[in-house]
């Protein structure tokens, strides 16, 4: 649906044609996706905004059934709901119910359709950055939607092993089944093995892990999946032993383009949505270090 109005000064303006769209999940006032996808709805002259809704996971039916309901154009799923919702959908797409995990929902005259472009986005993430995935040695941290996504990536194209590191040994199994991949857990003693043995870490976990700089070496390529920090605390202990890293903007960016144009039918605007991102995460940075220095 094209524009036929200006927009606010703050925003898109809102008429009574907009077409809402957001992202579901618990605890995500950090994330960044309102100004990414706004942003491309400007630049695009499209009359949808995007939001967020905080889901507690008691009431995931109703959310969904009020997609439906309100008849928002669709949304983004985020933790810790990605597999929750799948058994409330008309319709998934053969890849998110092999790695049982949505992050997209697409409300087409009603019926709900859901798909995940999260192991797409790393992918395309992991790429830009100019890291294989082929033959590489995978350890992937967590086992929730994202990691069930990367692990399925990481076997359709090839990688080399994998593993899948949680502190729930169950899920971590169940998580490791989508891939082919062995399981261990996050003890110290175990979670050092894998790392040392891997060439190429994915983090999915969104808090803060125990971890040990001598576990880290030079050759090595540390992505984590979090985006809330320009440099996360896994980054800086890898980049001292000599490790590349990147945080995990460019798998938001990717996966987000993708949904864009699963909702709208139209090509995402790449650099439009990267540069919302960087521009809101500078902005961020910059108050948490005005917030440190003032106290």
């Amino acid at each position: 649906m094209i524009s036929t109005h200006e927009n606010g000064p703050n925003g898109p303006a809102i008429s009574g044609s907009t077409r809402v769209v957001g992202v579901c999940g618990q605890g995500i006032g950090y994330t960044l996706s309102p100004a990414m996808h706004n942003a491309a709805f400007r630049h695009c002259g499209l009359d949808y905004v995007y939001v967020t809704f905080e889901i507690a996971e008691s009431e995931v039916r109703r959310a969904v059934d009020g997609i439906r309901g309100l008849g928002l154009a669709g949304v983004n799923v985020t933790k810790p709901l990605k597999t929750d919702v799948l058994p409330y959908l008309d319709e998934v797409s053969e890849e998110a119910r092999k790695i049982g995990s949505v992050n997209t929902i697409v409300n087409r005259s009603g019926r709900l359709a859901g798909s995940s472009t999260d192991g797409a986005g790393l992918l395309r993430a992991l790429g830009e950055k100019s890291v294989a995935v082929a033959g590489s040695r995978m350890l992937i941290l967590g086992a929730g939607g994202a990691a069930r996504a990367a692990c399925a990536m990481a076997r359709g194209q090839g990688a080399a092993s994998i593993t899948i590191a949680a502190r729930n040994a169950d899920r971590a199994r169940d998580t490791a089944s989508v891939g082919g991949a062995e399981a261990t857990t996050l003890s110290p003693s175990d979670l050092g093995v894998a790392v040392r043995e891997a060439d190429l870490v994915i983090n999915a976990i969104p808090g803060d892990l125990p971890l040990e700089g001598d576990w880290f070496t030079g050759g090595q390529f540390v992505y984590d999946t979090r985006y809330d920090q320009a440099e996360t605390g896994l980054m800086r202990c890898a980049r001292s032993r000599g490790a590349e890293t990147s945080n995990g903007i460019g798998m938001l960016l990717f996966q987000g383009a993708a949904s864009f144009e699963i909702w709208t039918g139209r090509e995402a605007p790449v650099e439009v949505m990267r540069s919302a991102l960087e521009e809101q995460l500078r902005r961020r940075t910059a108050r948490e270090e005005k917030a440190c220095c003032d106290t």
